[in-house]
């Protein structure tokens, strides 16, 4: 036998809530662990602008007068960015090997480009940036369960009421992100 096969599944070790919980705990990881690093290293700050396009030398500005239309169109965008691997899920990507294989990889491009620039960014700018933040704890949510939720429904932990109930959150988790980011930061 395989060992795989001798070793329970990680979702049935834990339920769904617990892994969500653990995603979430590992993006603020690396969240801080990215920040900290560029906070602390030169050489972090200068791959975080040749990487990842973090520009060390802006000055931060107060955001745009709010508007409903903006709130819509992040809301919209962000939907759209952590929410695919959910859909991905639903639409039975991880039944055949290949297409598991390129979601999985795809699952784990999306997630560092979501987490590693702004965590960049927090590491390069500090306390400057923290006012521009109070959404940031309900977009990371959405930004780990996204692929949480791929990881689950492959090791056929999801069942359609799991993946609706976590589909509400993202929804609300990101309603909320929207509002605030347009809302709760310092304007112009």
């Amino acid at each position: 036998m395989v060992a795989t096969e001798l070793a329970p599944s990680v979702a049935s070790r834990r339920g769904v809530s617990e892994q969500l919980a653990a995603g979430y705990t590992a993006g603020w990881t690396v969240l801080l662990a990215v920040s900290a690093t560029c906070a602390l290293v030169p050489a972090a700050r200068s791959l975080a602008h040749d990487l990842l396009s973090v520009d060390l030398h802006v000055h931060i500005r107060p955001a745009p007068r709010p508007t409903l239309r903006a709130a819509v169109g992040l809301l919209v965008n962000n939907v759209r960015a952590t929410g695919w691997p959910l859909l991905a899920a639903t639409l039975g990507a991880g039944r055949s090997t290949l297409l598991r294989r390129v979601t999985h990889a795809a699952v784990s491009v999306s997630l560092l480009v979501n987490l590693l620039p702004v965590a960049a960014a927090i590491g390069v700018y500090r306390s400057q940036l923290v006012p521009y933040l109070p959404h940031l704890p309900l977009e990371l949510y959405a930004i780990t369960t996204g692929p949480t939720s791929w990881l689950l429904a492959t090791h056929g932990a999801l069942t359609r009421r799991h993946t609706a109930l976590i589909a509400a959150s993202m929804l609300l988790a990101l309603s909320g992100a929207a509002l605030l980011e347009t809302w709760a930061v310092p304007h112009r």
